[in-house]
């Protein structure tokens, strides 16, 4: 009699253990169909809790918005893997061993669509504006200016040469207006 009471318990305990696992595994599944769904449509607005966030796609809105179109198919299949091994779960005995299993598979679906969708926005050119757009990042170029380097006509289109004038050619003198830029003084 003692044995059965004790086997009954067991099975009541790791049915309770199951039920919490699917439990999780579907909460999990179904945080990854919303976050795919809206990447897939380019609808999940950037954010510090969903999706793909890294330096890079959380730099720009193009790169956020490829990203997540880039990972979204990798959620959606996490997120049924996750759903079959929750129910896989609930109707067999030790089912948590089904939802941690699903739990495995699904996070290296997640991660492996998530870094080619990382590679993709590093391959991105970079966006425009500030010392990336060239010379005059303050937009004062000067009249008869060429735009690679800003140099009037005439002038020299050496960077220093408009030292503390106006912000044109600011990027390429980055540390060149103080004595301080060369160890020699200069």
């Amino acid at each position: 009699m003692r044995a059965s009471k004790r086997l009954g318990r067991t099975v009541i305990t790791v049915f309770a253990v199951s039920v919490v696992a699917a439990t999780v595994v579907f909460a999990v599944a179904a945080l990854w169909s919303l976050t795919g769904i809206a990447g897939l449509a380019g609808r999940l607005p950037r954010n510090r809790w969903a999706g793909v966030r890294t330096d890079a796609t959380m730099a720009s809105d193009t790169a956020w918005t490829l990203a997540q179109r880039i990972a979204s198919p990798g959620y959606l299949g996490g997120a049924l893997v996750l759903l079959l091994g929750g129910l896989l779960a609930l109707f067999n005995d030790y089912g948590f061993a089904y939802a941690l299993a699903a739990l495995v598979l699904g996070l290296l679906a997640v991660a492996v669509v998530s870094g080619v969708a990382v590679r993709a926005t590093d391959a991105l050119p970079a966006e425009t504006g500030g010392c990336s757009s060239g010379c005059c990042s303050g937009g004062d170029q000067p009249a008869g200016g060429d735009a690679s380097g800003c140099a009037p006509a005439g002038e020299s289109a050496d960077p220093a040469a408009d030292c503390g004038a106006s912000s044109c050619g600011s990027c390429a003198l980055n540390g060149l207006c103080t004595s301080e830029a060369h160890p020699t003084g200069r």
